[in-house]
Formats: C-alpha cells, structure tokens, sequence
C-alpha cells in the first residue's frame, strides 16, 4: 500500500527498465514510500503490469514505453514525466541489456554494438535528458554492476559497457553537483532477475525483514531496490560520485588458480 508519508513523499520518480527485475522492484519501493512513478520500459505491456499493480494499491504510476538507446525516446520519457507528474526529483536509470557469453574476438560485431548502444548510449543519453528536467536536490541513480569495477571473461563486452557507466557518472558528478544533483552507480553482483534466465518472484516480506544473502550467492532484485532507494533519498545526502557494490562478497577476495581449479 502506497504510504501518505514517506521517504519519497511527494516526489516524482522516473525508472528505466521498470517492467522487470531490479528496475520493477524498485518502482513498488518508491511507491510504497509515496512517490509518483513514471515505469519505463521498452516492453510497454510489463511497464503497464507494473503501473497497475501501484495503482491497486493506491499509488501514483504510469508507464512509459522508450528505447533508451533513442536520444527522442529518452526526451520523450523525461517530457511525460514532469507533465503527468508536475516535475521530476529522481532518475533511476536502471535499463540494461546483458549479451551473455558473448565471443568479442570472433563474435558478430552487432552484438557488441547492442550492449553498448543500451548499456552505455542509453545511460548517456538519459543523463543529458534528465539533468535538463531535475532541480536543485534532485538525485540520479544509475544501475552499473559488479562487472563495471573489473573483468568479465566470459562477457568482456559487458564489462566494458559498465566500466563506461561508473566512468560517466563519476566524470560528471561535478557537473550535476554544480546543478545541486547527487549522481550515484549501483553495482549488483548477480542477481536473481530474467535478465540472467532466473525465475523470479516477489520475496513477499517488509524491507527490513530481508535476508542475508549468502557470501557469493545471488541477491534478489529487492535487495537492490533498497539501495536504489538510499542513494535516491536524502539520507544518503553526504554520497555522491560513489560506485556503491553489492555483490554479497564476489570481488572481496582474489581466488587462486590452485583453488579455482
């Protein structure tokens, strides 16, 4: 049930990738604590799913469909946005595309071009839409990944798209901080989202009642929401340019050959 106070209270949100996983956890949460929210996706029918279910719960919502990797599609979002909602505080430009296992050295190069155009194109291009929409104390979050602070063997292009997310929002953490906006990366290690073929489902209990994930294990898209909302509310007010890693312990330790073995 969408709450007459909360963190959010208020507040105009807009969420990339809405319609699943990470992105459609985060849309309940922000709705949950009193935001108006703007679902994007480039699946407008689980955008609307999504929208839906705010709605029966007595939230504010509506979906959006847009191709991230479109400078007009990212344009277009941000408009709606401020036009059904009046404005538009925080951006959580979640919106992904994996390319598992993909071959970089005898690969299709168009498969390289996709993760790119989504991943790194698309979070580009919604900074530059956003930034010209969110006032003084606005706040932007952008979903990176374990994978943008190191190496992917088996998904190199990957990587790289998400080195370029973590490279972005840093170089330009002065330049929206001139504007009185925070910028923050998330960086998931695995999480349990169809992205990665997992079948999900709701964990069904309160934000603090979240269990523990197990060292290496996956998190469930809910407990990412929860840091998406953090770094979106005033209470993360002191971070800013940050890569904030959640991968339950992945990257804490370097695992020797011998034992990878």
């Amino acid at each position: 049930m969408a709450q007459a106070q909360g963190w959010f209270a208020g507040k105009s949100v807009l969420v990339t990738g809405g319609g699943s996983g990470i992105g459609r956890a985060s849309a309940l949460r922000f709705a949950e604590e009193g935001a108006s929210v703007c679902i994007v996706d480039v699946q407008l029918e689980a955008a609307e799913t999504v929208a839906a279910a705010i709605m029966a719960s007595g939230g504010q919502a509506f979906a959006c469909m847009a191709d991230v990797a479109k400078e007009a599609d990212n344009d277009r979002m941000v408009a709606e946005a401020v036009h059904r909602h009046g404005k538009l505080d925080v951006a959580f430009l979640n919106a992904g595309y994996g390319g598992w296992a993909m071959d970089a050295l005898e690969g299709d190069v168009a498969d390289f071009d996709r993760v790119m155009a989504i991943n790194l194109r698309g979070c580009y291009l919604g900074l530059r839409s956003v930034a010209r929409a969110l006032p003084y104390g606005g706040a932007i979050v952008v979903t990176a990944s374990a994978g943008g602070l190191m190496g992917v063997e088996f998904n190199p292009a990957y990587a790289a798209s998400k080195h370029g997310v973590v490279g972005l929002v840093r170089s330009l953490t002065p330049t929206f901080a001139a504007r009185g906006v925070r910028i923050n990366a998330l960086c998931p290690g695995g999480v349990q989202t169809p992205m990665v073929g997992a079948l999900t489902k709701d964990l069904g209990v309160a934000p603090d009642a979240l269990p523990q994930v197990a060292y290496g294990e996956r998190a469930n898209a809910e407990h990412i929401a929860e840091l998406a909302l953090f770094l979106a509310s005033a209470r993360a007010g002191a971070v800013n340019g940050s890569a904030m890693l959640a991968d339950a312990g992945q990257t804490s330790v370097l695992v020797s050959q011998a034992r990878r073995a």
